[in-house]
């Protein structure tokens, strides 16, 4: 039985079998990657198990179809990439969710554990963390008007197109949930642009996500 698993959107890994950070990765026939652990966390808890899945209503049926195979696990961090609706964030430092707005269902506010409350994640990321509302789109926020103008409007900290969708299995099968994610795409930057040195800044974007994101496992 799972204890612990770290739900994330992102690019799978190329090989069907293969290593990150000391994790198996194995492929499932729905096309979602899970990492199994092999070392406990630093404090000695059980590590997390990690699992990919794609972006939007498949990522959210992927993970619902997960946690009815067995016993749903104890709790379950929903993280990766999003984008900073505030100026000045720097990527790769995290936000954490106190109020999750969901497009299809109204404001939902995460049930975290105690190993996954803020004062915990401020611990393990020392202080690189803020708290506030994150919204969740069915389109993405790309130029610094639109986010400016989403931050205002809807009052949140973050933007991304998954978290909203990922907590509803949470909250149906009444697991403990906490959403952290980590600036990917800073207020300022102008993702319609084509320019080589964007694809760079992009491309160390996601490397300082990656960081942030295993920084946190690690510790927690």
């Amino acid at each position: 039985m799972l204890e612990r698993l770290c739900v994330c959107v992102r690019p799978r890994p190329e090989s069907s079998r293969g290593r990150l950070w000391s994790h198996t990765a194995i492929h499932r026939p729905d096309g979602t990657v899970w990492h199994s652990p092999n070392v406990p966390s630093a404090r000695g808890l059980p590590s997390w198990d990690l699992l990919w899945v794609d972006p939007g209503a498949l990522g959210e049926s992927q993970l619902r179809t997960f946690l009815q195979e067995d016993t749903p696990p104890r709790e379950i961090l929903v993280s990766g990439p999003c984008g900073a609706l505030q100026p000045g964030m720097p990527t790769g430092f995290g936000y954490y969710a106190n109020e999750v707005l969901d497009p299809g269902r109204g404001p939902h506010t995460p049930r975290p554990t105690r190993a996954l409350s803020l004062a915990a994640v401020s611990r393990a990321l020392e202080g690189q963390v803020h708290p506030g509302k994150f919204l969740t789109t069915a389109v993405p926020c790309v130029t610094p008007s639109h986010k400016q103008e989403s931050g205002h409007g809807y009052g949140a900290h973050a933007v991304d197109q998954d978290s909203a969708l990922l907590c509803r299995p949470c909250h149906e099968l009444d697991v403990g949930h906490a959403v952290v994610k980590f600036v990917f795409d800073p207020m300022e930057i102008d993702l319609t642009l084509e320019d080589p040195k964007l694809v760079q800044e992009r491309l160390e974007a996601c490397l300082a996500v990656e960081r942030s994101l295993l920084r946190l496992l690690l510790t927690l």
